[in-house]
């Protein structure tokens, strides 16, 4: 049987902005699970292009790394806001847009779930720790947690497709971000919040597989079924 393809960003992410970085966990893991991840660099410059690439894959997976632009959804810019790549944004979008439309499974993590929400809509909260008031410590990497540790709960909503894969109404999660979802876009359900009210995951209703977590479940996999699950239903539904 041939393996999904699945679509992933590959962006510059390097202060001389001389390199792509990719964590290899997200392709290591997409591999485990049956997938065949296929690398589109977002300094290809052509609609066209990524047009052509998305509709030869059957599935997106959208990763971490630096900050949406808050224009395009409406702000400027918070004095913590920072590694905002215009093109990597306005590529990551159309993805998600066009997934939605064709009802394409996209599975996606951490920045991935703040570029969804902005591409349907929605608004982001630029600096957690000084924009959300009794904001739990959401970046791991600042309180001296390795990447597969644990940093905070979250509660998963009964009912949604979340619920389903991970198979508990609640689950320890890693945490390496200081933004997160503010107004929800249209269409989108809370499908988990961690206890300071904090969005972790959304999905959409009646899709083959269109889910974002704010989490790095590619971190975690490695140790933890759960988080292995989330994976392998992604890939499933990119081979249905």
């Amino acid at each position: 049987m041939t393996s999904p393809r699945v679509l992933i960003p590959l962006p510059i992410q390097d202060s001389e902005q001389r390199r792509f970085s990719l964590g290899k966990n997200y392709v290591n893991h997409l591999i485990a699970a049956g997938g065949l991840p296929i690398l589109l660099p977002t300094t290809a410059n052509a609609l066209d292009d990524w047009r052509a690439l998305y509709v030869y894959a059957d599935g997106v997976m959208l990763t971490g790394g630096g900050d949406v632009d808050p224009s395009l959804f409406g702000e400027e810019a918070h004095p913590a806001t920072y590694g905002i790549d215009r093109q990597r944004d306005e590529m990551e979008i159309a993805l998600a847009r066009w997934a939605l439309q064709d009802d394409k499974p996209l599975f996606a993590i951490c920045r991935g779930i703040q570029v969804m929400n902005v591409a349907l809509g929605g608004s982001l909260i630029q600096d957690l720790p000084t924009q959300w008031a009794g904001a739990l410590p959401h970046s791991g990497s600042q309180h001296g947690l390795e990447r597969h540790e644990a940093a905070h709960s979250i509660s998963v909503e009964p009912g949604t497709r979340l619920a389903h894969v991970l198979g508990a109404a609640h689950v320890q999660v890693n945490s390496f971000h200081h933004q997160a979802i503010n107004r929800l876009a249209e269409g989108l359900r809370i499908a988990a919040r961690a206890a300071d009210g904090v969005i972790e995951a959304v999905e959409f209703p009646n899709k083959r597989y269109y889910l974002g977590v704010q989490w790095h479940p590619e971190d975690m996999a490695a140790q933890r079924a759960d988080m292995m699950r989330l994976f392998s239903a992604f890939v499933a539904a990119c081979r249905a």
